[in-house]
């Protein structure tokens, strides 16, 4: 498989809207996004590239995170040799940020959400820093962050990740596999028995195009492939 994104839908429409709140923040407007959805969607592989693609910061929430061990990571990223108390890690984080002008992709960001003193000082951080800020988490996170109307009016970008149709698995197919055509019977199968989550569709191209490779195959069609897994046995 090539070390590649592929274009799909959602990761064209993640990139639409961090395109959109950097300009944003450059104009001063609310310069926050959101990127929401079911598990495999790609939600996590667009934050990453968008991650590379900007040169910003990537910090991926914990369950058991408290605001002392969120800011550590996130100053630690920025670069902070040694702990601090968490004022001086806001101060630091805050100058640094704006000094350097990265934005900050915020992964399972759910569990930030239940944590209202995590969030005010997210928001503090966005207010001072003046830095595009992505958070990124399940379908449910809309609503939570609902709960904090003043983080919520500064969020500008949201977008909702959908399960992959056959355009996208076309794409995935194109940019991902190397050496095999996919016939499209066979595309159509792999569609329906992922139920269009991405990650899954992923994983069953990966098993293809190992097929072809070990039988010399320059293309595969559905009665080739004929009844085998798409998956591992006991996933998914």
């Amino acid at each position: 498989m090539k070390s590649t994104t592929a274009r799909t839908k959602n990761i064209l429409a993640a990139f639409d809207a961090y395109q959109n709140v950097a300009e944003a923040a450059m104009d001063g407007t609310p310069a926050m996004g959101m990127f929401s959805g079911k598990a495999g969607l790609g939600k996590t592989t667009a934050g990453a590239w968008l991650f590379s693609h900007a040169d910003g910061i990537l910090v991926r929430c914990l369950k058991a995170d408290t605001l002392g061990t969120f800011l550590e990571r996130m100053a630690l990223d920025l670069g902070l040799e040694a702990r601090s108390r968490r004022a001086d890690m806001l101060n630091f984080i805050v100058r640094e940020l704006a000094f350097q002008n990265k934005p900050v992709f915020i992964d399972e960001a759910d569990y930030l959400a239940e944590k209202v003193p995590v969030l005010e000082t997210l928001r503090d951080i966005y207010d001072l820093a003046n830095v595009p800020i992505i958070l990124i988490g399940y379908e449910q996170l809309p609503k939570k962050i609902k709960r904090l109307p003043q983080l919520l009016s500064r969020i500008s970008q949201h977008v909702e990740f959908k399960p992959a149709d056959l355009d996208d698995i076309n794409i995935m197919a194109n940019d991902l596999v190397e050496n095999c055509t996919i016939d499209q019977a066979l595309l159509e199968q792999l569609l329906k028995a992922s139920k269009g989550n991405f990650r899954r569709i992923t994983v069953g191209l990966g098993y293809i195009e190992k097929f072809c490779r070990s039988n010399s195959l320059g293309s595969i069609s559905q009665s080739q492939w004929a009844d085998r897994p798409f998956f591992p046995a006991g996933e998914f």
